[in-house]
């Protein structure tokens, strides 16, 4: 029994909270070859930070299948972006692609290009 103005204590703790599921990512990736070489990945969407290995996965794949001169990767339809995910996309881009295939980041929106710019990735926009 309690004393009366003092809350019970509980005997089993209170049920813990389901999981949050997935995000499901909101980005999709096309790759396209073009007729001089030049392999394009079109990202369309938002981008989050989920969606890095997404991106790298693809990029990787694009890479060790056609293992292209150049390679571009189409912002035009990105319309969303989490803070930091530019600097990790940069990352991405020059771990899978360090010498032989030039990438570039074209046609990107004004706030991937600020974030490209702010994390040192200036190199990389066309």
């Amino acid at each position: 029994m309690g004393h009366p103005g003092r809350p019970r204590r509980l005997q089993h703790p209170a049920p813990a909270r389901p999981p949050a599921p997935p995000r499901v990512s909101a980005l999709s990736i096309t790759s396209v070859t073009r007729s001089t070489g030049t392999v394009v990945l079109v990202l369309r969407g938002s981008v989050g930070t989920a969606d890095v290995d997404s991106f790298r996965a693809a990029l990787a794949d694009a890479l060790r299948a056609h293992r292209p001169p150049e390679l571009e990767i189409d912002c035009s339809g990105v319309f969303e972006l989490d803070p930091g995910v530019a600097g990790r996309i940069a990352s991405t881009i020059w771990a899978a692609a360090p010498g032989a295939t030039r990438v570039t980041v074209v046609r990107a929106p004004a706030a991937l290009r600020q974030q490209l710019r702010l994390c040192g990735g200036a190199g990389l926009l066309a």
